[in-house]
């Protein structure tokens, strides 16, 4: 259980194909609370098309990054929201130092004397991200396949309606190269600020899925 008296709020930390996304839906779900992304935040707003959601999607179409300040404006009123009174855990947020000094603001308003940060830093290697994400392959059908963890069938045919697989643009090494590069630069202050903190933890994430979950309950205690 969790501290029921006051939030139990997480930070999750992780590269691309790191399977923070995975124990970060795993950890929601074990404990009742809601995961936040400001992503899917965003995606939601153009999902139901209101003024917001359009003008987000006509800055996304342009090729440009949406304002923070929109950013910080639903994450504030996502928030306030009921759901989050007892806990949640932040999907790939802060990115960086703008938003890590945000969110530091945030949570002062957040957590009460009773309430509790934990930061969750899900360690895995350059090389098995880049294994990792290499051998992801998609079809138009929308299956997802892995060619070390989840084949296929027959090579790069789609088990479910027989079109050819197709790796995302994503996916190409470049590409990952590129994004891990982005990610480094971007998150090495902000993890080293909670490290400084006190409240970071390292998990090996390299391990199985269920067995990295357990890692993370392990490593701390709820009251």
């Amino acid at each position: 259980m969790i501290n029921r008296k006051g939030k139990t709020i997480f930070i999750m930390f992780g590269a691309p194909g790191s399977g923070k996304g995975t124990q970060t839906a795993m950890l929601a779900k074990k404990f009742g609370i809601p995961a936040i992304s400001t992503g899917n935040l965003l995606r939601q707003e153009v999902k139901n098309d209101t003024p917001l959601g359009r003008k987000v999607k006509m800055i996304i179409e342009s090729g440009r990054l949406v304002p923070q300040k929109i950013v910080n404006d639903l994450l504030s009123a996502r928030l306030a929201e009921k759901d989050t009174a007892f806990g949640l855990v932040f999907d790939g947020y802060p990115r960086d130092e703008r938003q890590n000094k945000f969110l530091i603001k945030k949570l002062k308003t957040l957590s009460g004397p009773d309430s509790r940060i934990v930061v969750i830093y899900i360690f895995v290697s350059d090389a098995e991200i880049k294994r990792r994400l290499s051998g992801r392959r998609i079809c138009q059908c929308g299956a997802t396949y892995h060619l070390l963890y989840q084949p296929p069938e027959k090579k790069n045919i789609c088990d479910r309606c027989g079109r050819e697989l197709v790796r995302r643009r994503d996916d190409q090494p470049a590409v990952i190269t590129h994004r891990l590069k982005i990610y480094h630069k971007e998150s090495a202050p902000v993890i080293d600020y909670w490290r400084r903190a006190g409240r970071l933890i390292k998990i090996d994430g390299k391990k199985p899925i269920r067995e990295v979950s357990r890692e993370i309950i392990k490593s701390f205690k709820f009251l």
